[in-house]
């Protein structure tokens, strides 16, 4: 079966373990149309030579070329926009599992069309997933955004330990999300100071936070959230931006016990009903697309 588009390797440079190469993008309909992704893209052959055993890439050069044998691979599509066009990452390790902690290799800053890119992800039985995608650094920039699906506001931390758990959960089992401290619900900044002056220094409360957030989740969520603090107006804010998890991510309660919590609206909810809670952990694991196409979802 001849596809409508194919992903083109123009070599430049071959040797014994790596390939390097200008990286396109070819659309076959209704006439033959060629992108540039990357120029000198490299890849590690047997990563290379799995593209082309996956039927997703052509391989143009001076001479004919063979690709080896056939190795175990895992490719992730590390979505940065969404939009018309999709920005992302094309990331690979030799399983599934290494894919987010143990990238091998990356050809980085790739565009193509949102429908193409659909098409590729299918093709390689790629995983998805949208590290930084709705990152927002700036507290005062969200304060005017308010809390929504992606941004919430709590007062503190040692007073709302369990709706900070919560929130991380469900930003890890959703979408990425940004959780800042010292901001109430109404989007006014109060600040944060005095819980700092109680643990003597920003670096011990900030390691509170994380062995709390270590403590109160599993598995262990990684990527694990990023965790800086930020001043407005002379007030201190924790900034946490926690990415999606390709795991799905349990808090845990005062009895150890296991919950799951998703992002809705600007709420985070605890899901109780075992099949949706089997529709994320294959979401987490495959994507979307490729759940909703083996007809998973």
């Amino acid at each position: 079966m001849r596809h409508i588009c194919s992903l083109i390797a123009m070599v430049s440079q071959l040797e014994e373990q790596s390939v390097r190469f200008d990286f396109y993008q070819e659309i076959r309909r209704p006439k033959p149309e060629r992108q540039l992704l990357k120029h000198h893209a490299q890849l590690p052959r047997h990563y290379f030579d799995y593209l082309i055993h996956s039927g997703v890439l052509e391989v143009e050069t001076d001479a004919p070329y063979q690709p080896g044998k056939i190795m175990p691979a895992s490719i992730g599509m590390n979505i940065r926009s969404l939009g018309g066009n999709v920005l992302f990452d094309m990331c690979f390790a030799p399983q599934t599992y290494k894919l987010w902690q143990n990238t091998d290799a990356s050809i980085e800053d790739l565009s193509l069309p949102a429908d193409i890119f659909e098409e590729y992800v299918y093709r390689l039985g790629a995983i998805s997933r949208f590290r930084y995608l709705g990152r927002i650094d700036d507290p005062v920039t969200a304060t005017k955004l308010g809390e929504n699906d992606m941004i919430e506001f709590k007062r503190d931390f040692l007073y709302s330990k369990t709706g900070i758990i919560k929130s991380i959960v469900a930003f890890a089992n959703s979408n990425n999300g940004n959780l800042f401290l010292g901001i109430t619900d109404e989007g006014t900044v109060c600040g944060i100071d005095h819980e700092i002056e109680q643990y003597g220094d920003p670096d011990k409360y900030i390691l509170a936070i994380t062995q709390y957030i270590q403590d109160k989740t599993t598995p262990f969520v990684t990527p694990f959230p990023k965790i800086s603090l930020k001043k407005i107006d002379g007030k201190t804010v924790v900034s946490i931006f926690v990415e999606a998890s390709s795991d799905l991510i349990c808090g845990l309660d005062k009895n150890s016990e296991k919950y799951v919590v998703i992002r809705t609206n600007n709420r985070s909810v605890v899901v109780k009903d075992p099949h949706q809670i089997g529709e994320i952990y294959v979401k987490r694991k495959l994507g979307s697309e490729i759940s909703r196409r083996l007809g998973l979802l």
